[in-house]
């Protein structure tokens, strides 16, 4: 693996302006960019990422992977307004000019880029550097695998199943209901919700007061009545459900 190297064109803030002088004034001109070579990883058989292989012509922003700016090492199309390029030579043939500082910094991404590129560019018979021969391809992207959907569920009280067999007569039955409270034969449902007593999970009815215990199979035995202003529980009450 090595990488791409299409020649880019650093970002828009980091371009420069060509001057001139006119009647003692000093004019800015045309704007002209910096170069760097692609970072993208490729394989050795190719010469450009996907992302370079297509350029469209006359592309507004100079910037862009769409612009076409060439290899590193290779020559300047038409469309680039990098520094070496023919539009950069020709606003020179009328009379612009480049600053010093400008000109040291553009050729050190010149040779920034050709270093960094990971290969030597291919260089015809004559030592003039030509463009690749990779074939330009199609930018295919791949699809990404879809994300799972996460659900938030907000807590609610869950109803447990009753069991088949009631049980003995006077014993009350406790279950998590969103129904009202109602009493068949010797079966009561009380309608209770979860929270936390003395850093310890119960189960609250709010009619009553009374707290119970959590077990595996739901509501567990009675523990006392809550004491809502101090968040304990008063095991001084007896289970009134009891029979005695």
């Amino acid at each position: 693996m090595t990488t791409c190297i299409a020649r880019r064109a650093h970002a828009d803030r980091t371009s420069f302006r060509l001057y001139k002088e006119e009647g003692g004034l000093l004019k800015e001109g045309k704007y002209i960019w910096t170069e760097y070579c692609c970072p993208n990883v490729v394989s050795e058989s190719n010469d450009r990422c996907t992302e370079c292989r297509v350029k469209l012509p006359n592309y507004k922003y100079q910037s862009a992977p769409k612009c076409d700016h060439g290899l590193v090492g290779g020559p300047y199309p038409s469309d680039s307004k990098l520094y070496g390029s023919p539009f950069y030579l020709k606003q020179l043939k009328d009379g612009w000019k480049i600053r010093e500082a400008d000109e040291i910094r553009a050729k050190e991404f010149q040779q920034k880029a050709i270093s960094s590129m990971g290969r030597k560019p291919k260089v015809a018979t004559d030592g003039v550097p030509v463009a690749s021969t990779t074939q330009d391809l199609p930018v295919v992207k791949e699809k990404q695998p879809r994300k799972p959907r996460t659900i938030k569920v907000k807590a609610t009280e869950v109803v447990q199943p009753t069991p088949e067999l009631p049980p003995a007569s006077g014993q009350a039955l406790f279950v998590e209901s969103s129904s009202v409270p109602v009493k068949v034969t010797d079966v009561i449902t009380v309608k209770v919700k979860k929270i936390r007593c003395e850093g310890k999970e119960c189960y609250l009815d709010s009619v009553s007061g009374k707290l119970y215990g959590v077990s595996v199979n739901g509501v567990g035995p009675y523990k006392g009545r809550y004491n809502s202003q101090s968040d304990t529980v008063d095991t001084k009450y007896p289970d009134s459900d009891v029979e005695v």
